[in-house]
């Protein structure tokens, strides 16, 4: 299982802004809600690869180009403590 955290937040909210898009308007093109964008893009939440992948599409990039992608233990139980 993959996990997907933003590289730069600021340096994402002004790539969308320099296409001359609003977080609104961008979230529509991209099909993701505009609460959850704003949720990743202020680091409040992790996309999953498709909303990553969407994201890095609409700016035109790659999905590493944005996103630090960490491959997590799957086994692991969340919150659990070893």
């Amino acid at each position: 299982m993959f996990e997907f955290e933003l590289k730069n937040n600021n340096d994402t909210k002004l790539q969308i802004a320099l296409k001359g898009e609003t977080l609104r308007s961008f979230s529509s093109c991209i099909g993701v809600s505009h609460a959850f964008l704003s949720q990743v893009l202020n680091k409040r939440r992790k996309p999953s690869a498709i909303v990553a992948g969407k994201i890095a599409k609409g700016l035109g990039k790659e999905i590493d180009e944005i996103f630090l992608v960490r491959l997590v233990d799957s086994n692991r139980k969340s919150g659990a403590v070893k």
